[in-house]
């Protein structure tokens, strides 16, 4: 009998360690919960941007079919792009606004400062200030000049995602060294000094003196970076001219040039903002994309040179698909392409001259 107890009691016991078992304390660390997995709602977005005139129906065909299944399956998005001649490009839109309806633009590339003022001024835009200064979003603040992100502000505001480009340009005095260090004598340190025309006044004086026009001696030139090693040697002929390049000043980027290229999103429902805002993030960022819109469908619309990765685009007349670089996204994201002049070369002065650019005075 006394066994018969114990061998109950036993049982008793090992119910209750396993109920205890099945049954613990929230946070006792015993079971592991189920993780929700939030599913991504499947949306559909329209995005209106500039192509160029040679562009074909059957390349926009071809591009837009490649870009929505890629946006779908990567995002959960249909981003169904919307091609539009420059020339027509900003009364498109603003009709496409005005209609409503299916065809109604949740991204809108903004090419003048003309259609941005005219869009804030009707309400049109959500503000993009948060975004940028969010986790998911705010890589964008440092991975885009921050010249172009100043002078794109509405007071502290952002209402565009700039598009990454080379800005500004810089102004160089260009001094002829024959004549200014090897007739004249000046030292090599005080040529490069100069930074204005006051500063080479005396030189070009003594210019004068000898009945030569200073003017073809002593100039002011604007470009870009890149422009100035091409200034410091001047073939013409079989003679090299040696010049001396000073930066009189350094790129200024103007809210104009800031708002010649960027995204703005139409201000609707908050989970199309999201999501506008995570596919323009993603022309930027996702390289697929980005040179997806810029470049078309591979074999389609361009080929690769497998000797030196850069793009030639095919011109039959029939795929042709024609886009302008700086208007589809972070232009140092593009693959080469040296009939656009988009090299690796571009793209190292590209960086210096936006890295010395800063946003006019407001």
């Amino acid at each position: 009998m006394k066994k018969i107890l114990s061998l109950l009691l036993c049982l008793v016991l090992t119910c209750a360690v396993l109920v205890s078992c099945d049954d613990p304390q929230i946070g006792d660390g015993t079971k592991d919960y189920p993780q929700t997995v939030e599913k991504v709602e499947r949306l559909d977005l329209n995005m209106y941007i500039i192509t160029g005139d040679s562009t074909t129906d059957n390349a926009v065909k071809t591009v837009k079919s490649n870009i929505a299944n890629h946006t779908k399956t990567t995002y959960n998005t249909v981003l169904n792009i919307f091609y539009v001649s420059e020339s027509a490009y900003e009364s498109t839109v603003l009709s496409a606004l005005a209609e409503g309806g299916k065809d109604a633009p949740h991204i809108i590339l903004i090419n003048s400062e003309n259609l941005v003022d005219t869009l804030m001024a009707d309400n049109k835009l959500a503000d993009l200030t948060d975004y940028f200064l969010s986790s998911d979003f705010g890589m964008l603040n440092t991975q885009i000049t921050s010249s172009l992100i100043n002078a794109s502000k509405f007071d502290s505001k952002l209402y565009t995602v700039p598009n990454n480009r080379v800005v500004g340009e810089y102004t160089y005095l260009v001094i002829d060294k024959e004549i200014a260090r090897d007739t004249l004598k000046y030292t090599n340190r005080e040529l490069m000094s100069y930074t204005s025309l006051e500063d080479a006044a005396e030189l070009i004086a003594d210019i004068s003196a000898l009945g030569k026009n200073p003017d073809d001696y002593v100039k002011v030139v604007s470009g870009s970076y890149g422009l100035r090693d091409e200034l410091a040697a001047v073939a013409v002929g079989e003679k090299i001219y040696e010049n001396y390049v000073n930066v009189i000043a350094s790129p200024i980027v103007t809210r104009a040039e800031a708002f010649e290229s960027a995204f703005a999103i139409v201000n609707t429902e908050e989970k199309y903002n999201d999501r506008a805002m995570q596919m323009i993030y993603a022309i930027n960022n996702d390289i697929e994309l980005r040179n997806l819109l810029q470049y078309g469908f591979s074999g389609s619309n361009y080929i690769t040179e497998k000797a030196t990765g850069n793009i030639v685009l095919i011109k039959d007349g029939i795929n042709n698909y024609e886009m302008d670089i700086t208007y589809t996204g972070d232009v140092f994201k593009a693959y080469n392409c040296s009939e656009i002049s988009w090299t690796n070369v571009e793209k190292a002065y590209g960086l210096l001259q936006n890295k010395d650019s800063k946003a006019e005075a407001k």
